[in-house]
Order: structure tokens, then C-alpha cells, then sequence
């Protein structure tokens, strides 16, 4: 029994147990020619069989690992998450009317220090009531945002303007 369990890891492993006329018809082949210079006829063409599939099935007995739970912010803090350039806007019209200041992270959901900001930025938000505090992410605002070259970059408005910028 131990060696049919054996052979059939084996055969898994091969392709999931085909045969190799199974694997060879799922494959094409592509011919690519340029111009030789040689004796033989067939120098100038190179010939190369790919799969169809770009990717090969795992196994059965593959297991998946276990998914990483996400950090969530559950309390904000009043910090702002943007969702698009008219809500960023909004927030700067919002600072011509009133003697407070915008501090804006521009950041993306793929960048880990970005992402270790955004507790940064609720403890400055609850310390600086005064203030107002956002994280944008730079593809979700793709028209303020568009100088913004390196990730995290932090930006200061007063008055509807951009004073100061942190990179």
C-alpha cells in the first residue's frame, strides 16, 4: 500500500498522474526564424515547445499556508482616509475657511511603511485637534497626487495651499 501511495505522489508531481501524450498535446509549439549566415538549412530556425497553461497545478497533498490576518484601525482617530481627489479637494477648500492646517500622507496599500504611518498619524490627530490629518493613496487620487514621486510623502496646507512638503 505504501508503494502505490508512493507512486502516485510521483505521478503528481510528473503532471497529476497524465500520460505523456496528455502533456505533450497541451503544449504548442512556436517557431521563430532569422536569417543564418551557416551551412545547414535549419540554422536559422529556432524552434521551442511552452506549455499552454502558465502555471502547473499544485498537487493534492499541497496545502495552502494559512492567510495573515490584517491589521484593521478600528479607531481613526479622526484621521480622513481618502477615497478619491474630490474628497482630498474638499478637505483643502476646508482650510481656507478656518485658521486650521491640512496634513496630508500620500502613500499606497502596498507600501509597508505607509501602511506604519497611518497609527502615527491618529496619535498626531488626536494631540492636534486643531489640525486636520488624511491618508490618500496616490492611485486613488491620481490628479493631486501626480508629483508625488516617492511613498510616504506628507504635504502641509494652510489656507487652500500647499506650504510644506516631507518626503
Amino acid at each position: 500500500a505504501e508503494a502505490a501511495g508512493e507512486k502516485n505522489v510521483e505521478e503528481e508531481e510528473r503532471g497529476g498522474g497524465k500520460r505523456l501524450e496528455d502533456l505533450h498535446a497541451s503544449t504548442t509549439t512556436t517557431t521563430t526564424t532569422f536569417e543564418g549566415t551557416g551551412e545547414n538549412a535549419d540554422e536559422g530556425v529556432m524552434r521551442f515547445t511552452r506549455p499552454k497553461q502558465r502555471f502547473r497545478l499544485a498537487p493534492s497533498w499541497f496545502q495552502k499556508p494559512p492567510q495573515r490576518k490584517q491589521r484593521v484601525v478600528d479607531d481613526t482617530g479622526g484621521v480622513h482616509f481618502v477615497k478619491s481627489d474630490q474628497d482630498l479637494q474638499h478637505l483643502i477648500e476646508e482650510t481656507k475657511n478656518g485658521s486650521s492646517k491640512l496634513f496630508v500622507e500620500f502613500g499606497a496599500a502596498w507600501c509597508e511603511h505607509c501602511k506604519g504611518m497611518i497609527p502615527t498619524m491618529i496619535d498626531l490627530s488626536r494631540k492636534n485637534k486643531k489640525h486636520t490629518f488624511a491618508v490618500a493613496d496616490v492611485f486613488a487620487t491620481p490628479e493631486i497626487s501626480k508629483s508625488v514621486v516617492y511613498t510616504p510623502t506628507f504635504w502641509v496646507f494652510d489656507d487652500g495651499v500647499k506650504v510644506d512638503q516631507l518626503v
